[in-house]
């Protein structure tokens, strides 16, 4: 229920928000098929020629979409996870999604502009900053116990070291595209496939039995045992002998 602006699981606006938010993140993925847009026939007149036409457009399409479906499945994770949201966090989601419709532009940009710096560079600040306000849903949600468990010193600063990979090497990835090339700056962002698992198994071998992530919840709900029924009374023990017949 409705307490102090909070929203419970188990309330209408709660499911109102997370359904909102997945049907942003499906009109973003599906917008960014239509950045690929050369249909001249020239484009259409053999594979060679295709691929000359639409081929960047069609990469930047692959990786947008892996970006965008990755999102999603954090977003919905980290959302469906929650005991309760409250403004904040809608607030914060909000953000999300104004950094998700970008992508559909952003892509069509690095497909047509590819050799350009500046459309690799609006891109990687596009998707550094939005999934820095999406770590920033997990953490105002920590803070404010709406997580249903609660992570301890040391899992929060490994859980900020796995964070700050994504932004440390988009971000970084701007220099290389001006000062190396944009394909190379498009390339170093494979390095996120490698470097995240590789934070995150550090984590698990140093928190040890903390590395689910989640300590249990300072104030679980008291269990409900069942109420002790005393045993019946033992009726043949007690019924009177029966006369002789």
């Amino acid at each position: 229920m409705e307490r102090r602006g909070r929203y419970a699981r188990d309330d209408l606006e709660f499911a109102r928000a997370v359904t909102f938010f997945d049907a942003i993140f499906a009109f973003a993925v599906t917008l960014l098929i239509t950045t690929v847009d050369d249909f001249s026939p020239a484009a259409w007149s053999s594979l060679a020629a295709l691929k000359e036409a639409n081929g960047s457009s069609l990469l930047a399409f692959a990786i947008s979409f892996v970006v965008v479906v990755s999102f999603w499945r954090a977003n919905h994770q980290q959302v469906t996870s929650l005991s309760a949201i409250d403004g904040r966090i809608i607030g914060l989601n909000c953000l999300v999604m104004f950094g998700i419709v970008l992508i559909p532009f952003t892509t069509e940009a690095i497909g047509k502009l590819g050799d350009m710096p500046l459309p690799v560079a609006v891109y990687a600040v596009d998707i550094a900053a939005t999934y820095l306000v999406q770590c920033a849903i997990v953490l105002v949600a920590d803070r404010k116990g709406l997580s249903r468990t609660r992570m301890t010193p040391l899992q929060l600063r490994w859980e900020l070291a796995t964070y700050a990979v994504l932004p440390v090497i988009f971000l970084g990835s701007i220099a290389l595209a001006y000062l190396v090339s944009p394909q190379a700056a498009e390339w170093s962002w494979i390095g996120i496939a490698v470097l995240i698992p590789l934070v995150q198994r550090l984590a698990k071998a140093r928190l040890g039995d903390e590395a689910p992530g989640r300590l249990a919840s300072p104030n679980p709900e008291p269990p409900n045992p069942a109420p002790h029924r005393p045993a019946p009374p033992d009726t043949a023990a007690r019924r009177p002998e029966e006369p002789a017949g």
